[in-house]
């Protein structure tokens, strides 16, 4: 598989997307081939636009979409506005869909929120199956990650909550996790991009906003290389999950079997290992 090549010296922030990117180019689960077009999740705020001129900058195919979620009125068409200009500008498909988010979420008796998070993650697999797209890429960075940490952690979570965001899920990718919120709005600066401002995110009304606001703040003041100090030890969590995930696996084998489409678990081997609850609570999930 081809690489697309960045400067070992003094390597820029484009220079440090292309690595990140070649990082996940392995054999047998590739992020994207150079020649693959990816679709972007592109809202109009600050972190997709930059997505988007870093896929333009690298020459990388793709194409755009966009979600109006009619929550703000003439500012969601705004939005879509801005966004089918941006596509324009780059040349690429632009592929847009409404949805009545606030009367489904009554409906459903659940909140926007999560009615948002899956009519978009949803519309965009099917643009992308029905037009061929390599995946779709979502510009999540670093704080991102720190704040869904956090959020798992007070909602209560196991080992995979505590490493926030992949930067791969199937057919999801997020190419901009090496980078934080500061080191975007220097780049978008440096490129004189434009963007539009959602007000939402200057509210506390949602918990990952109060965690912005108010949390991340006072962690920054005990640590100010937080983001820095926190990926590596994401990176750890990581590489301890798999640990953890094959342990699981092997000591399955002698406690586990399966006959006649049921599962026979033998509680005295069980008890013989250590962590037996968390084991088999483990076991179970699937």
């Amino acid at each position: 598989m081809g690489k697309i090549m960045a400067s070992a010296a003094n390597p820029t922030f484009s220079d440090r997307f292309l690595t990140f990117i070649n990082q996940h180019c392995r054999v047998g689960v590739p992020f994207f081939a150079p020649a693959d077009p990816v679709l972007l999740a592109v809202s109009g705020g600050l972190d997709s636009v930059v997505m988007v001129h870093l896929f333009g900058l690298a020459k990388l195919p793709f194409a755009i979409a966009h979600v109006n979620f009619g929550l703000r009125g003439t500012e969601s068409d705004g939005d879509e506005q801005f966004v089918f200009q941006l596509a324009d500008q780059y040349g690429v498909p632009f592929h847009t869909t409404r949805f009545a988010t606030e009367q489904q979420a009554t409906e459903q008796g659940v909140s926007i929120q999560m009615v948002a998070r899956t009519l978009r993650y949803d519309w965009f697999e099917q643009i992308r199956a029905e037009q061929g797209y390599a995946g779709i890429a979502t510009a999540h960075h670093r704080n991102d990650v720190l704040e869904t940490l956090l959020l798992n952690l007070t909602r209560g979570t196991g080992l995979a909550g505590l490493h926030g965001i992949a930067a791969r899920q199937g057919k999801l990718i997020r190419p901009l996790l090496f980078a934080d919120r500061i080191e975007l709005e220097t780049f978008a600066a440096e490129h004189n991009l434009t963007w539009r401002e959602d007000r939402s995110n200057a509210t506390d009304d949602y918990a990952r906003n109060r965690i912005r606001h108010q949390v991340m703040p006072v962690l920054q003041t005990l640590n100010p290389n937080l983001l820095h100090t926190f990926n590596t030890t994401v990176e750890r969590l990581r590489a301890a999950e798999t640990l953890v995930q094959e342990s699981l696996e092997q000591t399955a084998k002698g406690v586990l079997k399966t006959t006649g489409g049921q599962t026979i678990i033998d509680l005295v081997r069980l008890r013989t290992l250590s962590e037996p609850q968390f084991r088999l609570a483990e076991w179970l999930r699937s």
